[in-house]
């Protein structure tokens, strides 16, 4: 996953806007009292994609406390001037996004025949302990918020999958091959078509939010709309294999680690990769937004030697926010859209995706536990890993 720059479009005045715990649908009147924006609620429409929104309409997720906001400049200074106020944070919406994995795969100098071990299994799989787990993630729900499917891929053609587009393309199919890749290592069959297991929740129920497009771009207004949708629909693991990278003496979003926080109090774990930018040893580059917010967890990549990868994002000053847990992330097996059917892939969103499922192996063998809780299981089983330095403070993820 390596990501663009923040951006934030100056013609529209994208805004998030942040309320206090518990003020549910009231947030609509504060905004409109401030700024004269009209809030509509994502549960009465379902969720509207950023750019459907005019200037002077904005979307309410309540379950969040937060609002997506398109205003003029008058109105956004307005906020801005009176967040004060009401108890509001505003931050301007940035762009993440999510690009091809192959590139990954190329900077750590692996070739793609070393992907699949002499067993015709991923490597990851067996290094994780996940072949040895008797646990499927039967009964978990388990969300994927990234390019979409391709739903009819062998691999998921038969499956139940609920599923919501919340870009410009209505249609939840994946164009692009992220998606379907990191689908695949959390979710995939445990017979898949090509007859070389990749997937880890086979069981799980799956849940597909496209909140990147075709070209793998999206923004923060539609992420907070899957991440609305999920967690309304109980999804006890969240995927983001999406972000934007941030300066070395850059903050978190005060407002993504609110809702992460939020999201873990109603039984939700957010987890997203830290980042593709590192070129290791010489440098190492900080995790990306918003894997970098303390109640995300964020998930480092190492490859079949159990070493960091090079391009694997990370922290130098141990006072700084690193990377909660590793993960395979070079060399992996997975599915693609057709033609092709399966790939070989590197990145940090490939190592994401591998805590998502392993998580939801987790909640199904502890089914009280959730959310903070559920967290707390994971990085509790982790095993140590070479090179532990800048990567992972606790090591690398393992099945229950």
């Amino acid at each position: 996953m390596r990501v663009a720059r923040p951006s934030v479009c100056s013609s529209l005045h994208a805004h998030l806007v942040l309320f206090r715990e518990g003020i549910g649908r009231r947030g609509a009147s504060i905004v409109r009292n401030v700024s004269d924006i009209r809030l509509a609620s994502s549960e009465e429409q379902g969720g509207v994609p950023a750019v459907r929104l005019a200037p002077g309409e904005g979307m309410l997720f309540e379950r969040l406390g937060v609002a997506l906001v398109q205003g003029d400049a008058d109105q956004t200074l307005a906020l801005r001037e009176r967040a004060g106020a009401y108890d509001l944070i505003v931050e301007p919406e940035r762009v993440v996004r999510a690009v091809g994995l192959r590139a990954a795969l190329d900077s750590d100098g692996l070739s793609r025949p070393r992907a699949v071990t002499r067993l015709g299994t991923s490597w990851g799989l067996r290094a994780t302990g996940v072949l040895a787990s008797r646990y499927g993630g039967r009964g978990v729900r388990l969300a994927i918020l990234d390019t979409g499917l391709d739903f009819g891929h062998p691999d998921f053609a038969e499956r139940a999958i609920v599923s919501r587009a919340f870009v410009a393309e209505r249609s939840v199919n994946d164009r692009n091959g992220h998606g379907t890749c990191c689908a695949g290592i959390a979710c995939g069959p445990k017979r898949p078509h090509c007859g070389s297991r990749y997937g880890i929740a086979f069981g799980a129920e799956l849940y597909i939010a496209k909140v990147l497009d075709n070209e793998a771009t999206g923004t923060d207004g539609s992420v907070l709309a899957g991440v609305d949708w999920a967690i309304r629909n109980g999804c006890s693991v969240i995927s983001i294999s999406l972000g934007t990278p941030v300066g070395e003496r850059d903050g978190y979003s005060r407002i993504y680690e609110r809702i992460a926080s939020r999201a873990v109090a109603a039984g939700s774990l957010l987890i997203a990769p830290a980042g593709n930018s590192s070129q290791r040893p010489e440098r190492v580059a900080p995790v990306e937004h918003p894997a970098n917010c303390p109640s995300v967890l964020s998930v480092g990549a190492v490859n079949p030697n159990l070493k960091l990868a090079t391009f694997s994002n990370g922290v130098l000053d141990p006072r700084a926010r690193g990377v909660d847990v590793a993960a395979p992330g070079t060399a992996v097996l997975s599915s693609a859209p057709r033609p092709a059917l399966h790939l070989v892939g590197s990145g940090t969103s490939i190592a994401a995706a591998f805590v998502a499922g392993i998580t939801a192996l987790l909640a199904e063998a502890s089914p009280g536990a959730r959310g903070a809780a559920l967290r707390a299981l994971l990085l509790k089983g982790v095993r140590p890993s070479a090179g532990r330095a800048h990567a992972a403070r606790v090591g690398i993820v393992h099945a229950p």
